[in-house]
């Protein structure tokens, strides 16, 4: 084979690999191409990927903000919407007053109180969930509450005021 004929099949195997590239790309690029509709069978939204098939969105457990994926369902449902999230650092502070609140002999449910009193979401709340668990030995949050509050603390305290926190809010 001549040096010519190299060239060639060089140049044949680059244009090759740059149109499968761009095939590639711009296949993925289709498929992020997602709207949302109010139009499903059962009034559920549904989600519709260009090109007409539909599948249907699972809605969030609005009843369930101290599960660590909260915050994550509630993302997939809005599709793309921002919502309003607690700080990292505010996470771990909170965190760590509800960890101090077990006393020895004497509980600090003001303390409870307060942090539960200043989340303004459920997502917050979730939030605060995760922070908990990865930041004092992965623990649940409520387990721990459930170690020293009564039945008629944890509603008092946890239960009744995240029960009236809106789900999201958004940016």
């Amino acid at each position: 084979m001549t040096k010519t004929m190299w060239w060639v099949i060089g140049g044949a195997g680059v244009a090759g690999l740059g149109v499968g590239v761009y095939l590639f790309y711009k296949k993925r690029k289709d498929k992020k191409d997602i709207s949302f509709t109010g139009i499903g069978n059962k009034g559920k939204p549904v989600k519709v990927i260009k090109g007409g098939s539909a599948t249907p969105v699972a809605e969030p457990n609005w009843n369930a903000p101290f599960n660590m994926n909260y915050i994550k369902d509630v993302k997939k449902w809005l599709g793309g919407k921002r919502i309003k999230e607690l700080s990292e650092a505010a996470a771990k502070k909170y965190a760590l007053e509800l960890k101090n609140a077990k006393g020895l002999f004497d509980d600090d449910e003001k303390a409870v109180e307060r942090v539960f009193r200043s989340l303004q979401d459920k997502t917050q709340v979730a939030s605060l969930s995760r922070a908990f668990y990865f930041h004092h030995g992965k623990k649940d949050m409520w387990q721990h509450l459930r170690s020293f509050l009564s039945d008629s603390e944890m509603k008092k305290l946890v239960k009744d005021p995240v029960r009236r926190l809106p789900n999201y809010r958004l940016v």
